[in-house]
């Protein structure tokens, strides 16, 4: 009887002190910060007690067991719920952070990259867009043409449709190339006449025109300005276009239409579309802009 009591007593000895040993056994701690770039996000842990990472990031994909992961996202302008947990042989502590991938840059819309991911990309006149006009450079550009015309492919109607496949080519590093796939390139006619450049067709209407040749002007730049007070002297004095975005060109550089005017106001901007206002000289008023082209531009492969 001794002996069974004995035995019992040992049981509830080691009992207590494997509970006490487990008690002792603290539980992870966890915190991490995080810095972005783009849309790249690289996570910083600061653990305790740990044996296994485990990363939510919060966009359904997998489950990361680094110590400190750099992270890819998809979207931008996009707030994720990251949780890291920790396991270890105390237990298991999950800790939350929310992740901000920040907007799209201009740079990055234009081009497909930045100075640290550099890129390119295409664009070309929107051949099937909704929208072309020709107004008046003054503060409310005044449209010249008939909303009933307003249409895309216009310039295939009066003889000019190769300047839909001229490619505007965006680089990250602020160059530009132009590759004219139908020989010559989009123009206004006062630049052709002002600076002796033979054209294959030209609208007298419109004071448009296309070039019968044309070589890529070599070292081209562009600059993205926002919130710009854009002021414009035209043939009947300046006009200021307050607060907008503009492209603007040097070394030869232009978007759509070549003419003596090197900057152009961009509306609208997206990855896949391209708002934008250039000005033109008409043949009846010299070199100074006269008249502006509202064209839609689209991202090509």
């Amino acid at each position: 009887m001794k002996r069974k009591f004995k035995l019992v007593g040992l049981f509830f000895l080691g009992l207590i002190l494997f509970i006490t040993c487990k008690k002792e056994t603290p539980l992870p701690t966890a915190l991490f910060t995080y810095s972005v770039t783009g849309n790249t996000v690289t996570f910083y842990a600061q653990v305790t007690n740990d044996s296994k990472y485990e990363w939510d990031f919060g966009d359904g994909s997998y489950i990361n067991t680094l110590h400190s992961p750099i992270h890819s996202y998809s979207s931008y302008g996009v707030d994720y719920t990251v949780n890291l947990t920790i396991l270890g042989p105390g237990g298991s502590t999950t800790v939350t952070n929310k992740v901000t991938i920040p907007p799209k840059t201009k740079i990055q819309m234009i081009t497909g990259g930045n100075a640290t991911t550099p890129s390119s990309k295409k664009w070309r006149l929107n051949r099937s867009a909704a929208f072309f006009d020709v107004t008046l450079a003054d503060a409310n550009l005044t449209s010249q043409i008939p909303s009933a015309y307003r249409i895309g492919s216009i310039l295939g109607s009066v003889g000019l449709s190769n300047a839909y496949s001229d490619e505007f080519v965006f680089k990250s590093d602020g160059t530009m190339t132009i590759n004219s796939k139908g020989g010559g390139i989009f123009a206004s006619l006062a630049y052709c006449l002002g600076t002796g450049t033979e054209m294959g067709a030209y609208y007298a209407d419109l004071g448009l025109a296309y070039t019968k040749s044309f070589t890529s002007p070599a070292g081209a730049t562009f600059t993205i300005n926002e919130g710009k007070n854009y002021t414009l002297g035209t043939p009947l004095g300046n006009v200021t276009y307050a607060n907008v975005m503009t492209l603007s060109f040097a070394n030869g550089g232009f978007l759509g239409l070549k003419d003596f005017t090197s900057e152009c106001i961009i509306k609208k901007l997206n990855d896949s579309e391209m708002n934008a206002i250039i000005f033109y000289a008409h043949p009846s008023y010299g070199a100074k802009p006269m008249l502006a082209l509202n064209l839609t531009f689209e991202s090509i492969k």
